[in-house]
């Protein structure tokens, strides 16, 4: 291990009522096995639940390994998750980041071994991905289907990880040199969509390696989620979106109009899928444009969505499910 190095890797958990599930997310961490030290970084939101006590509990039961960061109050509800972020990052002391949220886990217990000596041994990537299982909300494993993008493991190019997300943020382990010139991504702004735009700039950076074995577990089905907000907040919903679609444009100011055509594509798909769920005709019409180069059938489907919006919103939201 580098001599500059506290230890290897620094894990950052972020966490917000989590009580439920974050004590399944901390033993997928402290049981990893690994031939070299690691940490373990717990911020907690202020929340309102007992997640705070489950934290200082580990905590206490593995001092040096599992460190708490309990806010005083909620910096999301006042925008300050980027200040807590970088207050976050400036703790950690490993060469390499880990992430998970609270509410996700871990399930192989060599999963920072082989992503860390795959960086290790590869200087040239700056971030290293795997397949995950998804979760039920009581964390029971699904059995009907995984996050796996991709059948080998390779190394993905920056237009694969423009067009959508290819990991699940619970297997991302990245240089932390990458990021700590720009410890908030330039382009990220207000967006929500931090884990999107983390693993573009990483690719900008460096090459992104997907490997592919099952290494942790996407929780689907909490309430509270952004698919939630679609039906319930819309006002939020649409306030989400616009920003993510902002945030394309300050990307491709910063990569300098190399991927612009595929920015564009990627950020009016999001559009036209605000005002369908929206049942908003006139401005899906205005967006229709990015699914001109979509197969022959999954153009038609949106045009016919352009009409008859939820019934078609439901129709896609079942093809979607099957094909995860």
């Amino acid at each position: 291990m580098d001599q500059e190095y506290e230890c290897l890797v620094s894990v950052l958990v972020t966490t917000y009522n989590h009580e439920k599930y974050i004590a399944q997310c901390l033993d997928g961490m402290v049981s990893q096995k690994t031939d070299f030290p690691f940490e373990i970084i717990v911020r907690d939101d202020c929340s309102t639940d007992g997640t705070g006590d489950i934290i200082r509990a580990y905590a206490q039961k593995y001092p040096g390994l599992v460190i708490p960061f309990i806010l005083e109050f909620n910096h999301f509800s006042r925008g300050l998750t980027n200040d807590s972020f970088a207050k976050m990052f400036a703790m950690a002391r490993g060469k390499y980041i880990a992430i998970c949220e609270g509410d996700d886990f871990w399930t192989d217990p060599e999963k920072l071994q082989i992503q860390t000596d795959w960086l290790e041994s590869h200087p040239d990537c700056s971030m290293c991905v795997t397949a995950s299982h998804y979760a039920n909300p009581d964390g029971t494993l699904r059995t009907d289907k995984v996050f796996r993008t991709y059948t080998a493991s390779r190394d993905l190019t920056v237009e694969e990880i423009l067009e959508g997300w290819k990991a699940a943020t619970n297997t991302v382990v990245y240089r932390k040199a990458c990021l700590e010139e720009d410890v908030i991504i330039p382009f990220l702004g207000t967006c929500v969509n931090e884990d999107y735009a983390r693993m573009v700039y990483m690719a900008l950076k460096g090459k992104v390696h997907y490997i592919d074995r099952l290494t942790g577990a996407y929780r689907i089905g909490n309430s509270g989620s952004f698919s939630d907000d679609t039906h319930k907040r819309p006002e939020v919903y649409r306030a989400r979106v616009v920003e993510f679609a902002n945030m394309m444009d300050r990307m491709d100011a910063y990569t300098e109009g190399k991927y612009t055509e595929l920015i564009r594509k990627v950020r009016d798909r999001q559009l036209f899928d605000m005002y369908a769920n929206l049942g908003d005709r006139e401005n899906m019409k205005k967006y229709l444009h990015a699914y001109d180069d979509a197969s022959p059938v999954w153009r038609t489907l949106e045009k016919i969505r352009t009409v008859i919006p939820g019934p078609m919103n439901r129709v896609k939201d079942m093809i979607r499910g099957i094909r995860k």
